[in-house]
Formats: structure tokens, sequence, C-alpha cells
């Protein structure tokens, strides 16, 4: 049909030669170059020959031409197409921006709403720190409690022990109160006894330093009464020796010395009723005892006066 189309289109036409139309030899020659190309075209063989290669060059370029024009219209087809797909992609993408802006707008006020809340979790956090030491130090505490529990249960045992020999311990304190008075009262008793010594011992004190004064005054006595015998012997002197140590011999007399070194002369035939010859007061106590009696009243003593007794 296409071929039909071409053929009437160039019908009543003159049609030149391919090779003329292709190498252009027709193409400003002169009239002789013309007169000379057209003459073997004169040939109707040659022209039919030239037609059927131009009617097939002509088919082959509405084939072309008709592929080319499928093609353009695929191609516009195709154009519209991706237009229309880059408008759906286009208004894809600004429905997608849309969303997306919503979404960021939705996360920013998410973010703004949940500010305050990070913050409370950051303060909430804290706390939890502060719960979590708390909660350490509570399980050292728990520890030593269960140690002081521990303890407290061993010396509960223990005293439960110690109530069950409460019986006896209360027997042993009675004991011991019973032992306790005992003593007491024999404490009392060598106290009050004590006493009556001590008040005996100073009575006995009180005596003795009386009965040295008295022994004292006695002494005095029996020098001067030895002054006197001196006296009365008048002889005596010549056959005396000067040193005192040694004394002038008496019939019937006994030589004692006193605690100075001086000589005392006991006169008569025996020695007197209460006499003590000794030159220590320290026997007084053995003359008490072999007189029977706490005072000697007419003893004579050979020492003088201890003055240490009377500070006793």
């Amino acid at each position: 049909m296409d071929s039909r189309k071409i053929r009437s289109a160039y019908e009543g036409r003159s049609i030149q030669a391919p090779s003329a139309i292709r190498h252009g030899s027709l193409a400003g020659s002169g009239p002789s170059a013309a007169r000379g190309a057209l003459e073997p075209l004169l040939r109707p063989e040659l022209l039919e020959n030239k037609i059927a290669s131009q009617a097939a060059e002509i088919e082959q370029l509405a084939r072309d031409n008709h592929r080319l024009t499928a093609s353009h219209v695929t191609l516009r087809e195709d154009v519209v197409a991706a237009r229309h797909e880059a408008q759906k992609l286009k208004e894809h993408i600004r429905s997608i921006q849309n969303e997306s802006d919503i979404q960021i707008r939705v996360l920013q006020e998410k973010i703004a709403k949940m500010e305050p809340d990070i913050r409370v979790g950051e303060s909430v956090k804290k706390e939890l720190q502060q719960a979590l030491i708390e909660a350490q130090n509570l399980v050292k505490v728990r520890q030593e409690l269960i140690a002081q529990i521990q303890q407290a249960s061993q010396e509960l045992v223990k005293t439960r022990s110690d109530v069950k020999c409460l019986p006896e311990l209360h027997a042993e304190l009675e004991d011991l109160r019973k032992e306790h008075h005992r003593l007491r009262v024999t404490f009392q008793h060598e106290k009050e006894s004590n006493i009556e010594q001590v008040e005996q011992m100073q009575a006995m004190e009180k005596n003795l330093i009386r009965m040295a004064k008295e022994v004292e005054k006695l002494r005095a006595e029996v020098l001067s009464a030895e002054k006197k015998m001196h006296g009365m012997v008048p002889y005596a002197g010549g056959y005396m020796n000067p040193d005192p140590s040694y004394a002038p011999p008496f019939q019937g007399g006994t030589t004692y010395f006193d605690g100075y070194s001086r000589p005392v002369m006991q006169t008569g035939l025996g020695p007197v009723e209460g006499l003590i010859p000794y030159g220590n007061s320290t026997n007084v106590p053995a003359a008490i005892a072999a007189t029977g009696s706490q005072t000697v009243p007419s003893s004579v003593w050979g020492a003088p006066y201890d003055p240490s007794l009377a500070e006793r």
C-alpha cells in the first residue's frame, strides 16, 4: 500500500537515475554533458531498472520512515509516560517531603514534649543512683545487724545457760551471805575484844608512867639517904678510891650501878621489900607479875626515868 502511494506520487514526473542523484552527474555539467548523459537513459530497460531500484529504495525509505514514525510515536508516548511518571514522582516526592516535614514536625513536637521528661529522667537517674548507694548502705547495715543478731543470739543462749544455773548461784549467794554475817559477827566480837585490850593496855601504860614517876621519886629519896649514910661514916673517905668506878666497900651491903655508871649502895642486910635491883625499866612488867599488883609503891629503881614512856 505504501509502495502504491509512493508510485502515484511520482507518476507523470521524470525520475532521475539513482546514480545521477547520488553522485551528482547531472549537477551543473553544461548542455553537452546533459545531453550525453540522457542518451543512455533513454533506453527503457535502463529506466525500468532504475525505476525499480528507486522504488525499492523508496519502499525501504518508507519502511524506515514508518519504523521511525512508530519509534517516534513510541518515543513520544514514552516521553509522555516519562513526563507523567516524573510528575507522579514529583508529586510523590512532594508528598514524601510533606510527610517527612510532618514527621519531622511531629518528632520535634515529641522531642519538645519529651525534653521535660528527659530532664525529669536525669533527676530520676540521680535519685536512682542515690537510692542505689542507700541500698548498698542498707545492705551493709543489714549485714551488721545480722552479725549483731547472731552475737545477741549467742549471748541469749549463754544467758539461758546462766539462768539455769541461777538456783545454784542463789544457794551460793545465800551461803556467802551467811558466811559474811558470821564473819561480821566475829569481826565485831574481835573488835570489841581488841577495844577492851587496847583500853587495858592504855590503862597499863598510864600505870607504868605513874610507877616510873614514883620510881624516880624513890630514887631521889635513895640518893638523899645515901648522902646521909656517907655523912654517918667519917673514916670511910681515907680508904676510898678516887676512881668513881670503884665504890667504897660497906659491911653488909651490896653495890649496884645505875644507868649513868654511878654506884648505888643498898643499906641493910637484905633486899628491901619491893626493891627491883635492875638497871633497865624493861623489867617492870616482870616485877609487876612477881608482886601480883599493877602498882609498886615501895620499889626502888636503879635507872632514870625514860621520857619515851610518856610519849606513848
